[in-house]
């Protein structure tokens, strides 16, 4: 008898149909706007300011890998696996460490490879889009001076919490967890770039990512991460997973905060 696995690949949709993914989706996305909308309204109070975003990272990892247990295959069906890092260890007679430390390192240590290799993926996709992705930008601000060298105070710390506090939750939930369910929901596959691509399921995640972005911030100018949406969601379907389309995350908001402070 054939898995959720064997019917995704083949375009099918997994057992419980199309209604009940649909519900399921409808269920998760409405529960994590909710909950995000009210974190969100803490930024500005003390001491939650400082916490808001941390937050919010950790309802999205955590509502995605639980609806991802919950499936099939689990958090490797879902791509949320990243070699290991984010799978609970088998069991073994190897000492977890303290506060599983020891597993952590042993974690990070496996996942090295797959995750030099998903980055320079993301770095290869990155030399491609950037460079129009700057001229767009250039053209569309119209910049009254030229780029000026302006980078945030501590960049190290900044580009660490654009992959840990924010691509690695927004890409768990949105292109892990929501466009793998959302294949369910949109079975057809097309073939784009080296890609089986679901068009649905991508287009369906793209926009429901950028609605979220649209209710907290109530900028309709925040629509606009629709676009990148859609070559995360392509990352994740040429790749098996969400490392790629993780790293790509990171790096194009690393790159947007570096032109909005040379430009604006």
């Amino acid at each position: 008898m054939a898995d959720a696995s064997d019917a995704q690949r083949e375009g099918r949709p997994t057992p419980g149909g199309r209604r009940g993914a649909s519900r399921e989706i409808a269920v998760a996305y409405v529960f994590v706007c909710v909950v995000t909308w009210l974190l969100t309204r803490l930024r500005h109070q003390e001491p939650f300011g400082d916490y808001v975003h941390l937050a919010v990272g950790g309802l999205f990892l955590t509502t995605a890998l639980k609806l991802a247990q919950r499936q099939t295959g689990g958090v490797e069906h879902f791509g949320l696996s990243l070699a290991g890092l984010l799978e609970p260890p088998e069991p073994y007679d190897r000492s977890p460490g303290p506060l599983g430390l020891f597993d952590l390192g042993r974690a990070i240590v496996h996942a090295l490879p797959s995750a030099a290799k998903e980055f320079g993926f993301a770095l290869a996709v990155a030399a491609l889009i950037f460079p129009p992705f700057v001229v767009g930008f250039f053209l569309w601000h119209s910049p009254a001076h030229a780029f000026h060298w302006n980078p945030p105070p501590d960049l190290g710390s900044f580009a660490l919490a654009q992959f840990v506090v924010v691509a690695l939750p927004e890409e768990a939930f949105f292109r892990g967890y929501l466009q793998t369910r959302l294949h369910d929901v949109f079975p057809g596959r097309r073939r784009i770039l080296g890609a089986d691509v679901s068009p649905g399921a991508v287009i369906a995640s793209a926009a429901l990512f950028a609605l979220i972005h649209f209710l907290v911030e109530g900028n309709p100018a925040r629509l606009a991460v629709f676009f990148p949406g859609l070559l995360f969601g392509w990352a994740r379907a040429r790749r098996g997973g969400i490392g790629a389309g993780l790293a790509l995350h990171a790096l194009s908001n690393v790159l947007s905060e570096f032109l909005v402070r040379g430009w604006l």
